[in-house]
């Protein structure tokens, strides 16, 4: 029995630390493309998203905000979509708990080469976890069956892991559209654009 709970205090600690270090994304509904900007963002729908200006979607959402010199690109646009409050939802396998999303900001950039890139921002959501968590997680982790992709948080397609901005981070590919998620200081951010590999990182390590 002391076994098990010293498990269960390790995997907690470990899970604790995986927010942190492991970037890991935040809760969301599972990914559909028609209605999300992409497959970590899915706590909010394209259709939440208003337009605002760069001082007020900063302070709405209590972040600092990344941006590009004048030499990389333009900023276009500035839209804010507001955080809710989820009730009982899923976050791990058949485990549910309450949620506090906050806030989430989309930039829109014209880049000097031409091409746009939309870069979204938002602090890390608040999940309500219970003292059992880490057991439950452990038993999840030995019975998990495989679910239809539709069921899956990123729509049944598998990121890549890799370094970002001296950070662990997730990239998506699909139809020549990349989207790039790492997390800083607490707040995550995504970079989503149709452009080559080399290049959207060198824009990316470039945000200021």
């Amino acid at each position: 029995m002391w076994a098990m709970i010293r498990i269960a205090t390790f995997l907690l600690v470990v899970l604790a630390s995986a927010a942190v270090f492991a970037q890991v994304p935040p809760p969301g509904t599972p990914y559909d493309s028609s209605r999300h900007s992409n497959p970590i963002i899915t706590f909010v729908e394209n259709k939440d998203f208003k337009p605002s200006d760069y001082e007020q979607a900063k302070k709405a959402a209590g972040i600092e905000l990344l941006g590009l010199s004048q030499s990389e690109g333009k900023r276009e646009s500035v839209e804010i979509a507001d955080g809710k409050f989820a009730k009982n939802m899923p976050i791990v396998g058949g485990f549910r708990t309450d949620v506090t999303f906050y806030p989430v900001v989309r930039q829109k950039f014209k880049l000097a080469g031409g091409s746009d890139l939309l870069l979204q921002s938002f602090r890390f959501p608040k999940v309500a976890l219970p003292k059992d968590f880490a057991a439950f997680v452990l038993h999840e982790a030995t019975t998990q069956t495989k679910k239809k992709p539709s069921e899956m948080r990123f729509g049944g397609t598998a990121p890549e892991q890799l370094d970002v901005r001296g950070t662990e981070g997730l990239l998506f590919e699909k139809d020549g559209q990349i989207t790039v998620y790492w997390q800083e200081d607490g707040v995550g951010h995504t970079a989503t654009a149709s452009l080559p590999r080399k290049e959207l990182f060198r824009v990316i390590e470039d945000l200021l």
